[in-house]
């Protein structure tokens, strides 16, 4: 028996992925946390994430970006940049966000942190679906 140093759980109650996860720490592309943060579904959503925006773009190496006083989020640099035409590439830089599942807006931090948790909804469209607006949240 061994117990998950990450998580003070038996290993044999870790899926072999979750275990890998746990075993080796890798950093998150798309929140730059340690893979022991994440759960294996908020793993696999972060990753989904990020490799869908990849898949958009001609340019696939990934930037760190800050909006104002905001966190620093994922971006890649937009199919229009050129490196030949001597262009300032922060001015290029696409932020890589997650969309809720429901109605396609954009998640905060908070959010996406717990995105497993939510079933990839924001908190207005979790709280519908979870009948939350009667307890004097949302409208």
């Amino acid at each position: 028996m061994s117990t998950c140093t990450v998580c003070q759980i038996d290993s044999k109650k870790h899926s072999k992925k979750l275990w890998e996860l746990h075993t080796q720490v890798t950093i998150c592309e798309f929140c730059s946390k340690s893979s022991g943060d994440h759960s294996e579904e908020l793993w696999e959503m972060h990753e989904r994430t990020v490799k869908v925006a990849k898949s958009k773009t001609r340019h696939k190496k990934l930037w760190t970006m800050q909006i104002g006083f905001g966190p620093r989020c994922p971006a890649l640099l937009d199919d229009d940049f050129s490196y030949d035409a001597n262009m300032n590439m922060a001015e290029w830089l696409k932020p890589v966000y997650m969309s809720c599942t429901e109605c396609g807006l954009y998640l905060g931090s908070i959010e996406t942190d717990h995105a497993d948790m939510l079933g990839g909804m924001c908190l207005e469209c979790f709280m519908k679906a979870t009948d939350l607006t009667g307890l004097g949240y949302g409208e």
